[in-house]
């Protein structure tokens, strides 16, 4: 069973965290998340944090660190690729997300190795390259690890994020120790895991198909602009109280706007961010 929340909301929440935790914090951007392996970047001396990660403290400054743009060269040459917009910072920790599915009956292919119910995550080959491309031309300057939350209800997730406690609660895994195998599997926060070689055949997402089976007739033109954002927002609302997966997250992440209720605009706006970041859905508005 996949995990009831988005990759991209677990990201967001870890971001912001890794951001209060590090001296220096960069996110990639979508094309550059594809070109360099990783989604997010940071310099730390936070000891603590180390520690989470499964790194021995003492061995902490064996990765000092390095200029972000020297990965990026690296990886332009590496992919004959052009990357724009790389700041010039300095890095020492590199993250990798992974969304988990649970496996909870004997039937799953790893269960043999824990017994109980357990937390398991796909390892693709290309992001896996591109990862040990980094690791083997800066692997003493730079730290590169996965990371993955040990939960997967969408209620937990939020409540780990409104207390600040969504590092404590993932897993770990340096990239390098994962290279030949096809996935990782854990049962709790930590760095410790067993990872496996078994491939498993991934169907395409035709998205261009998707774009051009979508109806435009239900759009509405007589409304004025601020009145059609308003009424989207509350569609939205409506249907996600209803989920039985995210209301009750949903309702959590809101509570803090119900002061500023009768600014309609600004408070659908607020309201479809918190749409955005539980779902990972984007939302497009035809005006």
């Amino acid at each position: 069973m996949r995990a009831r929340f988005e990759e991209k909301t677990y990201e967001n929440y870890f971001n912001s965290e890794l951001a209060r935790q590090t001296d220096v914090y960069f996110p990639l951007g979508q094309v550059q998340e594809g070109s360099l392996g990783f989604d997010s970047s940071a310099l730390s001396s936070n000891r603590r944090l180390w520690s989470r990660l499964g790194h021995p403290i003492w061995f902490y400054p064996s990765f000092a660190g390095l200029d972000l743009r020297l990965i990026a060269d690296e990886m332009e040459h590496y992919l004959d690729v052009t990357l724009n917009n790389i700041p010039n910072i300095k890095t020492n920790l590199l993250f990798q997300y992974k969304k988990p599915s649970i496996i909870t009956t004997s039937i799953g292919k790893e269960w043999k190795y824990w017994n109980e119910p357990y937390y398991r995550y796909d390892i693709y080959k290309d992001q896996q390259d591109l990862l040990m491309h980094i690791d083997n031309e800066f692997g003493t300057r730079v730290f590169i690890v996965y990371a993955s939350p040990a939960l997967y209800d969408i209620n937990d997730l939020i409540t780990a994020h409104l207390s600040r406690q969504i590092i404590n609660i993932s897993n770990f895994r340096k990239a390098s120790e994962l290279h030949n195998h096809h996935r990782n599997t854990y049962i709790k926060s930590g760095s410790f895991s067993i990872a496996c070689s078994e491939s498993e055949k991934i169907d395409n997402f035709d998205l261009i198909t998707a774009i051009n089976s979508i109806n435009n007739d239900n759009y509405i033109k007589d409304e004025s602009n601020q009145n059609t954002i308003i009424n989207f927002s509350n569609k939205i609302i409506a249907v996600l109280s209803e989920n039985q997966f995210y209301s009750m997250a949903f309702k959590k992440l809101n509570e803090q706007y119900e002061k500023i209720e009768d600014y309609k605009l600004f408070h659908s706006h607020l309201l479809m961010r918190n749409f955005r970041d539980l779902t990972g859905a984007q939302l497009l508005l035809k005006i």
